[in-house]
């Protein structure tokens, strides 16, 4: 691998988190949101974030595993969410 290739490879990686969403209707859900970071030779940085995308895990685990393997861009993060849940 060439230096020039070391600075120049960035990744992305999607972590989950839980949170509690109240409702209009003073309900309460756990639910789950996504977190994008980006990885490259000098770090990695946190880049967006959703909340409340759905309260399924397993739903959520599967969106997880599409996101990091497709190391979709942050700037087509928001685009897919909408795709995946509509």
């Amino acid at each position: 691998m060439s230096l020039a290739y070391a600075f120049d490879a960035v990744t992305y990686e999607y972590r989950s988190f839980t949170h509690i969403l109240n409702t209009e209707d003073n309900l309460s859900y756990l639910a789950y949101g996504i977190e994008v970071y980006r990885h490259d030779f000098s770090g990695y940085e946190k880049v967006d974030c959703i909340h409340g995308i759905t309260t399924k895990n397993e739903k959520m685990s599967h969106l997880l595993e599409l996101l990091n393997r497709a190391q979709v861009s942050p700037c087509q993060f928001r685009d897919v969410i909408e795709d995946f849940l509509s």
